[in-house]
Order: structure tokens, then C-alpha cells, then sequence
């Protein structure tokens, strides 16, 4: 018969032994830890202050944890399914601190309404602004909505992207919504945020085309060079600035069905970066 946990300390945070790991148990709102952790559910700011972010899900917290990405604490929701969780941790250093959070209290640092209830507190890590690179680069201008660029940087890496650069004006690519919709793609793709448009032309020894809904080439006419290419992205409403089209030689737009009117950027980066990848295979 399986025994109950072992208390090994009282106190607000009591700890217990679980499947040979100490857990602490959080209750309560007003404990630093949750503050904190709280801080950097919400802030972008925080985020780059303290150099941490939240990874929510197990498709995530695997890739994390096969990475070997620095994990500095693991949070579960009081009542997820631990075995699930277990399989997904195991390979993690015991002296990992483990966290279980009354439902309540983990449900306001969750970026999704009905996760699993594991959440990971990882690193970030921010990459230099490439010089001259002899690989394909993306830029996100002004791509405020955290869930999309998320997606975008799953797209990018799933293209054969090493490597985006975010603009002053796009959402911080290291938000917990932005970790979730990315499924694991910061981990295999360098980002570089507040990047200005005045360094886009060092940063690649190529050619910079922008993606437009209209007035411009057809993205399957265009004649993308074999050279490396980076692509910029604007958001779905304004598109990009007049100063990242200024340093792009050729602009494309995607045909679309006149049902609607314009594409999910997301949506929009993913046709064009597999477009090239489906050029690029083709010629190789």
C-alpha cells in the first residue's frame, strides 16, 4: 500500500517527499515566490529584467527538459495528472525545486484557460544581431499580439529559420503566451529583439523582401534569389513601416481568396518561408 508523503518541514510552504523529490506546497498569494513568478506572467519588462520566463504545457517542458535548457524551478497545479507530469520530468536533476500550487494560485500565472497544469520557470537567451549572414533571416516589424509570434517563430523553425529578429515594436518573443504557441521553437531558433531597421542590411548578405497583402509581386510569380533572403513581416492591421520597407529590394503578396481580406501574419510567414523552402528543395 502506497504511503502518504513525508512531511519534512511546516511553515506556509510546507515541503513534502514525493516519488523521491521534495515538493512545496504554496497556498497562498502573498509568498515572494509567486510574486514574482506572478510578475513575470504579466510583464515583458520583468521578463528581460530577470532573465526568466514561464514555459507552460508537456509538449514544451519536454523539449525543455531533453534540451537540457536551464530549468529554474517546476510548478504543478494542485490535481493535474502527475503521472503524466512524472514522465515528462524524470529526467531532471533532483535538485530541481519543485512547486505544487493550489488551483486557484496556478490558474493566475497559466497563459492558457485549461493547460495541464505544469509550468516551467526557464531562462531566456537573447542572440547577437547576425553580420552578414550567409542564412535565410526573418524579421518581425510591429507583430504585437505575443500568440502570433509565437507561431511564427513554430513556422519559422519548422522552414529551416535559424535565426528572427524582432523589431522595437513587436510583443517580447520570450512571453509565456508566445513560449506556449511556439511549441518548443526557442529552443532551436536564435532570437534577437529590439532590433531597429538600420541594422537589418548588416545583418544579412542578401536580399530582403516583404511580405504586403497587396500591390506587389505574386509571392508565386516573384523571383526570389538563391542567394540568402530575409523575410519581413508586419502585423495583420498596419503591415510594415514605411522604414523596414525601405530597406527591402522586393516585396511580395500572397494571393488570396477575395472572401477575405488579409491573412494571420502567422499564417501569412508560414506560406512564404515553406514557398522558398519548397523552391530551395527543388533546385537541391
Amino acid at each position: 500500500m502506497r504511503r502518504a508523503p513525508a512531511l519534512v518541514c511546516s511553515g506556509a510552504r510546507a515541503a513534502v517527499v514525493e516519488r523521491g523529490f521534495a515538493v512545496q506546497r504554496l497556498t497562498s498569494d502573498s509568498n515572494p515566490l509567486f510574486r514574482r513568478w506572478l510578475r513575470l506572467s504579466a510583464s515583458s519588462r520583468v521578463i528581460r529584467e530577470l532573465r526568466q520566463t514561464l514555459a507552460e504545457g508537456l509538449h514544451v517542458a519536454q523539449t525543455v527538459v531533453e534540451c537540457g535548457w536551464p530549468v529554474a524551478a517546476v510548478l504543478v497545479r494542485r490535481g493535474a495528472d502527475a503521472q503524466a507530469i512524472e514522465r515528462v520530468l524524470a529526467p531532471l536533476p533532483t535538485r530541481t525545486p519543485r512547486f505544487e500550487l493550489a488551483a486557484t494560485l496556478y490558474d493566475r500565472l497559466c497563459p492558457v484557460e485549461h493547460g495541464v497544469g505544469l509550468t516551467l520557470v526557464v531562462a531566456i537567451r537573447d542572440a547577437a544581431v547576425p553580420a552578414a549572414s550567409r542564412e535565410d533571416l526573418v524579421y518581425l516589424d510591429g507583430v504585437q499580439d505575443p500568440a502570433n509570434v509565437g507561431a511564427l517563430l513554430r513556422s519559422a523553425a519548422a522552414a529551416g529559420i535559424g535565426h528572427v529578429l524582432c523589431g522595437p515594436s513587436t510583443a517580447c518573443a520570450w512571453a509565456p503566451k508566445a513560449m506556449r504557441a511556439a511549441m518548443g521553437a526557442h529552443l532551436v531558433v536564435k532570437i534577437s529583439e529590439s532590433v531597429a531597421p538600420e541594422s537589418m542590411q548588416a545583418a544579412l548578405a542578401g536580399t530582403w523582401i516583404a511580405a504586403v497583402a497587396r500591390d506587389a509581386t505574386s509571392l508565386w510569380q516573384s523571383d526570389i534569389p538563391a542567394h540568402p533572403v530575409g523575410w519581413a513581416f508586419g502585423s495583420e492591421g498596419a503591415g510594415l513601416s514605411e522604414a523596414v520597407l525601405q530597406r527591402c529590394a522586393a516585396r511580395v503578396a500572397i494571393p488570396i481568396s477575395g472572401a477575405v481580406e488579409s491573412l494571420n501574419v502567422a499564417a501569412a510567414a508560414a506560406v512564404c518561408l515553406f514557398e522558398r523552402r519548397r523552391r530551395l528543395l527543388r533546385v537541391g
